[in-house]
């Protein structure tokens, strides 16, 4: 029995319940309706400061077109001839 603070908790939790059913009621809807939103605007809350926080340490890095861009530039533009040049033959434009 290695986690008998967690049976004993469950214990108390059902008990109240059982004893005081309106109140236990009570209780969980304002857990739900009213904390469980607030929880987690603080999360996001807190997500968003540390985006905030690290997006100042970023590197913006501007790539040049290199050689290989440019060859891979060149053969899309002849393969779009050639298919332009199919579709003239076979009459499909």
């Amino acid at each position: 029995m290695n986690n008998w603070k967690r049976y004993v908790a469950a214990g108390i939790v059902v008990g109240t319940v059982y004893f005081l059913p309106s109140e236990s009621f009570i209780a969980f809807l304002t857990g739900w309706v009213i904390l469980l939103p607030i929880a987690a605007a603080v999360f996001l809350a807190a997500g968003l400061r540390g985006y905030m926080k690290d997006s100042k340490n970023r590197i913006t890095v501007s790539v040049r077109a290199n050689d290989a861009m440019k060859a891979l530039a060149r053969r899309e533009a002849e393969l779009k001839r050639e298919k332009e040049l199919l579709y003239e033959q076979f009459g499909k434009v």
